[in-house]
């Protein structure tokens, strides 16, 4: 194996984040092999170089099928070498055997970001120091590419961060299903509207900060800043809050705190450690 941080041994342990979480950042490539196949031994270093030579665009995971028997049969391998292209978390493209280097060359181009991908993050980047520009340069793409799911959620994400578009949110997002890693975007997107949609409606924080300082034992001021903070990406201590909230105001549990903190979930991800935890708080707090 060439020693480069591109190329990598995969096995159970480290498939998941090696593989399957890397793909949802760059394309992965997962070799299929053992050491007493020939063709193997052909293709590996062949990938190997290709995949060096493009710098870091696409990773090389290398799993030993003698070893890893369960990751092979989870991929339905039935001969080696067995290559699959993931993106996002899927597989997008695979091949059985060995290919001539153009035949190779011409599979990893499909992996390699268009133009619009990188005009996307270009856009994507600009929005940190100029938001006004960064819309107006995805809407210009939208407009040229509304089939690009990547461009139709991107949208749909700057203009839910604003929480007055929702109509136009909904009608971006309206293609999409709630399975897999796209529903889980389109739920984390459909949550920030609606915290961006509370927090409009809210005093500011200097202001709700006063309200609890009046009256600490209300807990519409705690429900209030444990929106404002979630709206501003500290989820834990909005979390806190909101559970402060709810035990000084049953009702307020009830309704809007639960609704608040179930966006706050999507947000963190529905299974994550924090999500789990405060989840077990408001179930507490509601039976």
């Amino acid at each position: 194996m060439i020693n480069s941080e591109w190329i990598y041994a995969v096995d159970e342990k480290n498939f998941s984040a090696k593989v399957v979480e890397m793909s949802k950042d760059v394309p992965v490539v997962v070799d299929f092999w053992a050491p007493w196949c020939q063709p193997c031994k052909l293709l590996k270093p062949m990938l190997e170089s290709a995949i060096q030579n493009l710098n870091g665009q696409v990773m090389l995971a290398e799993i030993n099928t003698d070893e890893n028997p369960n990751l092979a049969a989870s991929f339905k391998v039935e001969g080696i070498p067995a290559v699959f292209a993931l993106k996002d978390g899927l597989v997008v493209n695979r091949f059985q055997g060995l290919l001539t280097d153009e035949q190779l060359q011409e599979f990893l181009a499909t992996l390699l970001p268009t133009e619009v991908d990188k005009r996307l993050a270009e856009a994507i980047e600009l929005k940190k120091t100029d938001p006004v520009a960064a819309e107006e340069t995805i809407r210009g793409l939208f407009k040229e590419n509304s089939k690009h799911d990547k461009v139709r959620l991107a949208l749909a994400r700057m203009l839910a961060g604003k929480g007055d578009e929702q109509s136009e949110v909904l009608g971006l997002l309206e293609p999409f299903g709630s399975d897999g890693d796209t529903g889980k975007e389109v739920q984390k997107i459909m949550s920030v509207l609606k915290l961006c949609q509370i927090t409009k409606a809210l005093p500011t924080e200097a202001d709700v900060l006063k309200q609890i300082e009046l009256k600490p034992k209300d807990g519409m001021g705690y429900y209030q800043l444990g929106c404002l903070r979630a709206a501003a990406g500290n989820y834990e201590e909005a979390l806190k809050l909101l559970i402060q909230a709810g035990e000084n105001d049953m009702n307020l549990a009830k309704n809007l705190v639960r609704e608040a903190m179930v966006s706050i979930f999507h947000l963190v991800g529905v299974g994550s450690p924090l999500a789990n935890q405060y989840r077990s708080k408001l179930s507490s707090l509601l039976y």
